[in-house]
């Protein structure tokens, strides 16, 4: 099996206001806070911007720690890389010979624990929509409505995944969220946590890609606020012009899982930019894909890794499809 490419996603989110301040009306100018951009030095160590005093640098590595978990600045960007190279685990000696396996194109997900998922927009299943704080239940169905409209626009759309074409990707957000988006996505490695983008020469399969997970819905922490929560994992399959290069599935089935949170708003409270998908986090991994391309933001098979591979049982390869398995702090590349 390939060394296990692992890769952390970037974090992006858009604050609201905090619970003691007044929206501003409609025709007021709303001030979400400056955005203030982390740094990555030449090792992968997130660092705060050049100029901040001991004070404000030990603000902002809160910010980064927490980014997850909390709406900071108007654009706060962490980017987390520990690179370590863990120990495979112990497994029993074999007698047995590995049985020969070879790509059937027509079904690249054979072997994997993808194997059975559903496939392309039919994967993405949302919950039924009931009557959630103040929202009603039409009003909850076009909220999970634009989250999937902005999965599947990230996710599968093949113009978005190939980089020509993002307005399918800004479509569903709110103007004040699409602006946003629109500058932070200049750079690459912001991409991974809202869309997949393939490694330039690779193509994949011309089936859908597989996906498996969950979304929850629940009341925001302000009044006029739906917190919607996406625990999904995408698997793609790759083409390959030489079969050969391929040895087993994880070689050409690249697995991203990706959990995002997205804060829906609506009613008279919030000025008329900010209603609809005004918020948006994302964090999470990129398995078995090729190392080189990792740090551009790219996604390609394991199989255009050319470091060598390493031993691990098939069992140990299963927790990386599984959207309900802690998300790992560490990376391999």
């Amino acid at each position: 099996m390939k060394n296990l490419a692992q890769h952390p996603i970037v974090v992006i989110s858009c604050r609201p206001p905090t619970a003691n301040e007044s929206p501003p009306a409609d025709d007021q100018e709303a001030d979400f806070g400056t955005g203030r951009q982390m740094q990555t030095d030449q090792h992968g160590a997130t660092t705060p911007p050049d100029g901040d005093s001991p004070e404000r640098q030990s603000q902002t590595g809160l910010i980064v720690l927490l980014v997850a978990l909390l709406a900071t600045a108007a654009v706060s960007l962490g980017i987390y890389l520990t690179p370590v190279s863990p120990e495979p685990p112990a497994t029993k000696p074999s007698t047995a010979a590995p049985a020969a396996w070879s790509l059937e194109k027509n079904r690249p997900f054979h072997g994997t624990p993808a194997q059975d998922w559903a496939e392309g927009e039919a994967a993405i299943r949302l919950p039924e929509p009931v009557a959630t704080g103040a929202f009603t239940a039409e009003q909850v169905g076009t909220a999970l409505g634009k989250v999937k409209e902005f999965l599947i626009a990230g996710r599968l759309n093949r113009d978005v995944l190939s980089g020509r074409e993002l307005e399918p990707l800004y479509a569903p957000l709110s103007a004040n969220l699409r602006d946003a988006l629109r500058t932070e996505l200049e750079d690459p490695m912001s991409r991974p946590a809202f869309a997949t983008k393939l490694a330039p020469g690779f193509r994949l399969l011309p089936g859908e890609p597989k996906i498996n997970g969950t979304i929850h819905v629940e009341p925001g922490a302000q009044k006029g606020e739906l917190l919607i929560k996406t625990n999904m994992v995408y698997a793609y399959a790759f083409d390959i012009d030489n079969p050969r290069q391929a040895t087993e599935p994880i070689d050409v089935v690249t697995s991203v899982r990706i959990d995002n949170e997205f804060t829906y708003r609506d009613g008279g409270r919030w000025p008329a930019k900010h209603r609809g998908l005004d918020m948006a986090t994302g964090r999470g991994f990129y398995f078995f894909s090729a190392c080189p391309f990792l740090g551009q933001g790219l996604l390609a098979p394991a199989y255009a890794d050319p470091r060598p591979k390493i031993t691990r049982g098939a069992q140990s390869s299963l927790e990386y499809f599984d959207p309900a398995a802690r998300l790992p702090d560490e990376i391999t590349c």
